[in-house]
Parts: C-alpha cells; sequence; structure tokens
C-alpha cells in the first residue's frame, strides 16, 4: 500500500490541510506541538475504518469544537492492483465517495463504496503489518511484534528457501492453515471452547441426559410414593394402639396432682395466719419499746438542760470581762489613728514643698538650654544662609574638574604632534601671525607653533602658511569642544576660571562642615526631645511655682536639701505612727472577736438550753397521755402474749412444710406434664400419618393416569441417539483439534527457520549504527530479545529508552526491506528519536535513505534537525499549508 495524498478539513483544530506524499523516499513532516501531526495517521485509521455514520468515541472526539460543521478525510491510496480516491464527512451531513482509478475507473458511494474499500484491503493489504510498521510517540520504546504479518512470513518463507532450508515449501502453506482453521472454527472458538455441531451436540447430549434423569425421577417417585403408603398405614395402626395405652398414666397423674393442690392451700393458708401473728406480735413489741424509749428520753434530757443552764451563767461572766478590754483597746486606737493622720499631712506638706524646689530647679536648667539652642539656631541659619550663596555646588565642580582634564590632557596631545617653526632673523624685521606684529632685531629668533592653519606674513617679502596634517587637525577640533565643556561649566559656576571655582569649592566644603558641627551640637542639646516640647515644659514649670517658698534655709533662701530631709523626717515618723496604729487596731480586733466570741456563745446556750427544756415539756406531756391510756406494765404483757402466738404460728406452718415437701410437687408436676404431652404427641402423630396416608393415596390415584414408564423410555431412546451423534461429532471435532495443533506446531517450526534471514537483514541495516560488532537475539515471534555489542549481551527490556527506539525503528525498517514489493506498507515514524545522540541520529539517517529508495518512510516530527542526516529526504513544514 502507498499513501499518495492525505486532505483533512473541519478536523479537530485543522481548518484544511493536504500533502502529497512521493512513492518512494523518505518525507519528513514536521510541526510545532499540537499542530496535528498525529492526527494525520489517526484520520487515516478513521477513514478506512468507520462508517461516516459512526458515533463511536473515536469519530466524536475529532470533531472541531469551535465551529457546527463535519469533519471531511480525503485519500490516495494504492493497494495492489488498486489505485483510488477515497473520501469521508462525519457528524454533518453524513457522506462517503470512493473514486476507483485502476484497474478500470468506477464510482460508488454510501455503503457500498465502504464495503468495497475494505474488500479492497483485505484482498492486498497485510492489515497486521499496516499496524506494525508504526513507530508512535506513547510506544517508541516497545519491542515490535511482526509475527502475525502474513507478508513478512511469506517474504521470509522464500528467504529461507532460498537459504537453503531443509523443508521445500510449496507455497501452498497459508491456504492450507486458512482452510484448518476454518475446520477448527466448526467445532471451536479461538479461545479453544466448544462452538457450532460440537456445542450443538453437547448440548443434545446434556439435554437428552437430563430428560431421561428426570424421567428416571418420576418413575422412582411412584415407587417411593408406594413404598410410603404402606409404611404409613403400619404407622397409623401402630399409633392408634399407643394412643389407647397412655390413658391410665394420665389419670393417675392427675389424681396425685390434686392431692398436692389441697395440701398446697392448707399450708398457703397457715402462712397466711403466721405472717399477721408475726405483724401482730411485732407491733406490740414495737409499742412497748417505744415506751421505755421514752421514758430514757425524758432522763437524758433533763440531765442535758441542767448541764446547758451552768454552762450558760459561766459564758455571762467570761463576756463582761471581754467588754471591758474591747473598749480600752478601742480608746487606744482612737488615738493612734491620730497620731497617724497628723503624720501623714506632715509628709504631703514636705514632699509638695520638695516637688516645687524641683520644678524650680529644672525651669532654670530649661531656661539655660533653649538660650544655647536659639544661638546655635542663629548661628546655623547664618552659615546656610552664606552657604545658598555659593552657585559652585559638586556636581558643578565635577563637571569643571573633569572639562578642565580634558582640556590639558588634550593639549598635551596636540601640543605633541604640532609643527613648531622657528623663526631667525638676519636682519631687523617686522612679522605679523594674525593679528599679532613681532619685531626681531638682527640675529633675534621666534617661533610659533601651528596647532591649525596659521599664516606668518613678512609685509612687502613673503608670506608663510603652514597647515597641519589631518590628526592634529582632529585633535584640534577636541581642543576647541572641550575649552568649551569647560566655559560651559564656568558659567554654570557663576566663576570667571578654574582658579575661583577652586576657591568657591573650598568656602562652600567649610560652610558645610560649620553647617554639619551646629546641626550635631543642635542635636545633641535637644536630645530625643523637640524644642517646641522643651519650651512648653517650662512653661508648665513656671506656671505651677507657688507664691510663697514652703522650705527656707537659715539664711532665708529656698534649699532643696533641707526640704528632702525634712521629708525623710516626716516619712520616718508616717511609718512609726503606721505601725503603732496597725499594733493597735490587730490588738482592737482581737478583744471585739473574743467580745463576740463570748456573745455568740451565751446566746448559743441560751437557745439550746430553751430547746431542750421545750422538747423535756413534750416528752414528759406525751409520757403522761400515753400512761392514761395504757399502764407500763399492760403493754408488757401484751408484747409477750403476742411473742407466744407468732410461735405457734410458725410451728405448724413449719408442719405443714414438711408434709408438702414429702409428697415431692416437683415430681408431680413434671409427671403430670409428662403424661399429658405424650398423649398430646400420640394425638398429633396420629393425625398427621393420617393425613399424610390420605394424600399420598390420592398421589398414587393421580400417579397412575400419568404414563411415566412411557416417558422413560422416550427419553432413554433419545439420549441413545444423542450419544452417537456426541461421538460422532467429537471424532470430527477432535480431528481438526489435532490437525490444527500439528499445523501451527509446523508453523512454529517454519517460523524458527526464517528467523534468521530476519535476524541477518536486522543487523545488517543494525551495522552502520551501533558498529561492527552489533548483533540480535531473535525469537520464533521476530521480537527482538537481546543485543550484543563488543562480546556483552544485554537483555531488551534493561537497554536505554534511546537503544529501544533505534531497534525499534530498525526492527520495522527491517520488515519493510523484506517485505515483496506488492505487499509493502509506508513506515511511520512519529516523533521518535528523541532519547538519541547526535552521532546515532546521523547513522540513523543514512538507514533511513537505504531504506526509503524501497518504499514509502514518513517522519512525524517537531524537531526535523535530528533527520538531517536524511540526505534524500523531502521536508513538509506544516506551516506553510494550514
Amino acid at each position: 500500500m502507498k499513501l499518495h495524498r492525505l486532505v483533512l478539513a473541519n478536523y479537530r483544530g485543522i481548518a484544511h490541510r493536504e500533502i502529497e506524499f512521493p512513492d518512494h523516499g523518505v518525507v519528513v513532516v514536521c510541526g510545532a506541538n499540537e499542530i496535528g501531526k498525529s492526527s494525520m495517521i489517526e484520520a487515516l485509521d478513521l477513514l478506512l475504518e468507520f462508517k461516516d455514520r459512526s458515533t463511536k468515541k473515536e469519530v466524536r472526539r475529532v470533531k472541531p469544537t469551535n465551529a457546527d460543521v463535519g469533519s471531511e478525510i480525503t485519500a490516495e491510496i494504492s493497494s495492489g492492483p488498486y489505485r483510488f480516491v477515497y473520501r469521508k464527512r462525519f457528524h454533518k451531513k453524513c457522506e462517503t465517495a470512493l473514486t476507483l482509478l485502476a484497474p478500470r475507473r468506477e464510482q460508488l458511494t454510501g455503503d457500498e463504496a465502504h464495503e468495497r474499500v475494505r474488500a479492497m484491503l483485505a484482498e492486498t493489504l497485510d492489515t497486521e503489518l499496516w499496524h506494525a510498521q508504526r513507530v508512535l510517540q506513547a510506544a517508541s520504546t516497545a519491542a515490535v511484534d511482526l509475527s502475525g504479518c502474513d507478508a513478512l512470513s511469506r517474504a521470509l518463507d522464500i528467504a529461507a528457501a532460498d537459504s537453503g532450508a531443509d523443508a521445500a515449501l510449496s507455497g501452498t502453506e497459508p491456504v492450507l492453515i486458512e482452510r484448518i482453521e476454518a475446520e477448527y472454527a466448526r467445532y471451536f472458538t479461538p479461545t479453544g471452547r466448544p462452538t457450532g455441531e460440537w456445542s450443538a451436540a453437547i448440548s443434545r447430549l446434556a439435554g437428552a441426559e437430563a430428560a431421561a434423569a428426570e424421567c428416571a425421577a418420576a418413575v422412582a417417585e411412584v415407587d417411593d410414593r408406594a413404598g410410603r403408603h404402606a409404611a404409613l398405614t403400619h404407622r397409623v395402626a401402630e399409633l392408634a394402639r399407643q394412643r389407647q395405652a397412655s390413658g391410665p398414666r394420665l389419670e393417675a397423674a392427675r389424681a396425685a396432682a390434686e392431692q398436692l393442690a389441697a395440701l398446697t392451700d392448707e399450708a398457703r393458708e397457715a402462712n397466711l395466719i403466721a405472717t399477721a401473728a408475726a405483724a401482730t406480735a411485732a407491733a406490740s413489741a414495737g409499742v412497748h419499746a417505744a415506751r421505755l424509749g421514752l421514758l430514757t428520753e425524758i432522763d437524758t434530757r433533763t440531765a442535758t438542760v441542767a448541764g446547758l443552764e451552768a454552762e450558760a451563767a459561766e459564758a455571762a461572766d467570761e463576756l463582761t470581762t471581754a467588754s471591758a478590754a474591747a473598749e480600752a483597746c478601742d480608746s487606744a486606737l482612737e488615738n493612734a489613728t491620730r497620731t497617724l493622720t497628723t503624720g501623714q499631712l506632715r509628709v504631703e506638706s514636705a514632699r509638695r514643698a520638695l516637688d516645687h524646689l524641683l520644678d524650680r530647679e529644672e525651669a532654670d536648667r530649661l531656661r539655660g538650654r533653649l538660650a544655647k539652642v536659639d544661638e546655635i539656631r542663629h548661628e546655623r541659619d547664618r552659615v546656610c544662609a552664606s552657604l545658598s550663596a555659593v552657585t559652585v555646588d559638586t556636581e558643578v565642580m565635577g563637571r569643571i574638574d573633569d572639562a578642565a582634564a580634558a582640556v590639558d590632557r588634550i593639549a598635551a596631545q596636540l601640543a605633541s604632534i604640532s609643527t613648531a617653526v622657528e623663526f631667525t632673523s638676519v636682519a631687523d624685521i617686522e612679522l605679523s601671525a594674525g593679528e599679532r606684529r613681532v619685531s626681531l632685531a638682527a640675529g633675534q629668533s621666534w617661533s610659533v607653533t601651528a596647532t591649525g592653519p596659521t599664516e606668518v606674513d613678512v609685509p612687502g617679502v613673503l608670506t608663510v602658511r603652514v597647515t597641519p596634517g589631518a590628526t592634529a587637525l582632529d585633535v584640534q577640533a577636541k581642543y576647541a569642544a572641550a575649552q568649551e565643556t569647560l566655559a560651559q561649566a564656568l558659567v554654570a559656576g557663576d566663576v570667571a576660571d578654574l582658579g575661583a571655582a577652586r576657591a568657591e569649592d573650598l568656602r562652600r566644603r567649610e560652610l558645610e562642615s560649620s553647617r554639619d558641627k551646629l546641626t550635631a551640637t543642635l542635636s545633641g542639646l535637644c536630645g530625643d526631645d523637640q524644642v517646641d516640647q522643651l519650651r512648653e515644659r517650662l512653661a508648665q514649670l513656671l506656671a505651677g511655682q507657688p507664691g510663697e517658698p514652703d522650705v527656707l534655709t537659715t539664711d532665708g533662701c529656698f534649699d532643696s536639701k533641707a526640704a528632702r530631709a525634712e521629708l525623710e523626717a516626716a516619712e520616718a515618723a508616717r511609718a512609726t505612727a503606721a505601725a503603732e496604729h496597725e499594733s493597735r487596731r490587730l490588738i482592737a480586733g482581737a478583744a471585739a472577736d473574743r467580745c463576740t466570741e463570748a456573745s455568740t456563745g451565751l446566746t448559743v446556750l441560751r437557745n439550746n438550753a430553751a430547746t431542750q427544756r421545750g422538747e423535756l415539756d413534750v416528752a414528759t406531756a406525751r409520757l403522761a397521755r400515753e400512761r392514761a391510756l395504757v399502764r407500763d406494765e399492760e403493754l408488757a404483757c401484751a408484747a409477750d402474749a403476742d411473742m407466744r402466738a407468732q410461735q405457734a404460728a410458725e410451728r405448724r406452718l413449719a408442719e405443714l412444710n414438711e408434709a408438702l415437701a414429702a409428697t415431692a410437687p416437683d415430681a408431680v408436676t413434671v409427671e403430670l406434664a409428662e403424661a399429658a404431652e405424650a398423649t398430646e404427641s400420640l394425638e398429633e402423630r396420629h393425625r398427621d400419618a393420617s393425613r399424610a396416608l390420605r394424600e399420598i393415596s390420592i398421589e398414587l390415584a393421580v400417579f397412575g393416569s400419568e404414563g411415566r414408564k412411557g416417558k422413560l423410555d422416550v427419553a432413554e431412546t433419545e439420549r441413545e441417539h444423542a450419544v452417537d451423534e456426541h461421538a460422532r461429532v467429537g471424532r470430527r471435532a477432535r480431528a481438526a483439534q489435532l490437525l490444527r495443533s500439528v499445523m501451527t506446531r509446523h508453523r512454529d517450526t517454519t517460523r524458527l527457520r526464517y528467523v534468521a534471514p530476519y535476524r541477518a537483514e536486522l543487523q545488517r541495516l543494525g551495522r552502520p549504527v551501533f558498529g561492527p560488532t552489533f548483533e540480535v537475539e531473535v525469537g520464533s515471534d521476530l521480537r527482538i530479545n537481546s543485543r550484543t555489542l563488543n562480546e556483552t549481551t544485554v537483555p531488551y527490556e534493561s537497554l536505554s529508552g534511546g537503544a529501544k527506539e533505534q531497534l525499534g525503528i530498525l526492527a520495522r525498517l527491517a520488515g519493510a526491506a523484506l517485505v515483496a514489493q506488492e505487499d509493502t506498507v509506508p513506515v511511520v515514524v512519529d516523533d521518535a528519536l528523541g532519547f538519541t545522540d547526535p552521532d546515532r541520529l546521523a547513522k540513523m539517517g543514512q538507514v533511513l535513505d537505504t531504506v526509503g529508495g524501497q518504499g514509502q518512510v514518513i517522519v512525524l516530527t517537531c524537531s526535523p534537525d535530528r533527520y538531517q542526516g536524511v540526505k534524500g529526504a523531502r521536508r513538509i513544514d506544516l506551516h506553510a499549508v494550514h
């Protein structure tokens, strides 16, 4: 197959693209990433494999997202004797058109065109080879599998026969294998599962056996029902006999249960009497015990009241003593408080006097500091005014210095290259040089340096013109420019010459130094404070001064030292008074606490005594009321009689419980329950057996009318026929399976034979790239297993990505070189060799050149420089075809 032309329209992001491919050689299609290089191969697959109305995801995802139009693909292809132009439009207004150019012109549309192209490709194209001959970005390092390519197999068969292989080939082996595969497909699926006739025979036999088994089960069911009928008849008779024998046991159990119930009722009544007697005895004993407790309570409360009254008298005496002591302590505390108040007032007065004196001293210091600040400020303002009148600043002085240096440097250069002309007179003479007049006496000399065109005139005799060379003229021009620059800088500084500029600059630096010193001094005087804040602080201090002094020395002047001494003495006196006051306060508090405690204790004792006296009166009145109703002796006698009645009732209850235990009530109950359960079980089993016997009799009557034995005979006959057919078809299926396995083994042996030609071709193409020691080991599936270089063998999976990529391309090129001319397909390389170094890139380019002469090699890349080594390649730039 050859691809002559490919046209895409509205395909993904491609509005329109048309590319023509030469029949032979390497074509390098280059373009930026995402420009649609890989999309061309994808589009060719969609064109050949899918109908125009297909809704599969492969077709849906190529529809452009920016326009509601259909994607169109057109290709001109040659395959075998056929050459045709094939076009499809997907998504909207779907259309398929085929123009057959050779062997005879023909036009088809729709599904008919699609099927015709499929038929032509099936006849002339090895699809496996077409897909195998692609090196895609996603699998460029994967080992290529060429084992399923029939075109390559045929070429290798021929190559193996030409190389003198032992087995001669007739050329009909592929046809025979196809017929064997077709025969095998009648009986088995590709995975080896039964299908077709063999599956039908297996299914028929399984169905016949299932039907025979079902009929046999039905006949066995009739036999089972007959046997169960006889067994149930015997069981019903046996259960009737057992039910009759269980009656006397149930009657005896019921009589024993009635006797047990009577004795139980009697014991329950005795238990009630014993309980009532116990309650009566407990009540009598409680009443007697309450009377005794009341007597004890009266005695206890009488003693308690007497003790509380004695304690209250003692507490009253203690309260009188504590009150007197508390009054004395309170008086002493008042005196200490007055002393402390006097000391506090003295301290405040002394501190106020000291604060006034300190403020006055600070105000004096601030006056002097502010006066100094004002003086320095005035001086700095004067210096700044003088500095502002100076016109030569740092920048201007720099310009003047630079210009003067340039003038001096160029003047020296000009002097070194200028011509000096000297005149010596032999008689008195007068010369003129420009506007200058020079008189020379006999024997006197005069010279002039010609830095520019210069004329010296001897009036009435001669005129001498001295013209410097071009270099001197250039330097002269630079000298004039430098002088102009210097003049401009002097004008900017408002000075006459360089000396005046330097004097002015020195004056400026001196003034700046004075200004900086004054500024530093001013900053030191002010510190972190602002001058306005200092003036405000001085005003506050002056406003806070009193009219008269608070502290005076002996000579009548203010004295902060005396004021500080007075403050210290006042604070010491206040501290002594405060300590005395605190001591008196603690003593007075303790005395008050003792007085309060004594008063509280007395109140509590009096309240307790009153409470106990009231409770004693209540208990005495209660005893009098109770004795008026029942005397103490009567309560004792009633309690004793009730106790004796309780003991008699408990003895009667114990006797009845012993009699009840002797009858074994649990055993009687269990026997009654077991007898009743056994009788009920026999009744239920007899009913169930009778019902089952009736149902089986009905089923046997129904079975007799179904003819199950006849159905079993028919099913067994069908099974025998199915067995015969299964054996007959099975022999054919196993024969086809055996023949296929033998031919497959033979084909594998043949593949091992033609691995050698493929390996030889691969090594021939690879040695220019890897070197003369390059060898490969190829398996029967034509996959590369290992590579050997310099007698070092490395498995394919252990090779680097670049080596794998190179071997993958060489394997496809070897296949393309081996297949017959009519079976050749394009080799597509999609942006490969990205892992390859420059040296091997050049060598791979030579191999591509070699194979490109036999067929088509299409290279898609975003880096065309990789393939510069392909000398005969035709380059197509996708930017030019958009």
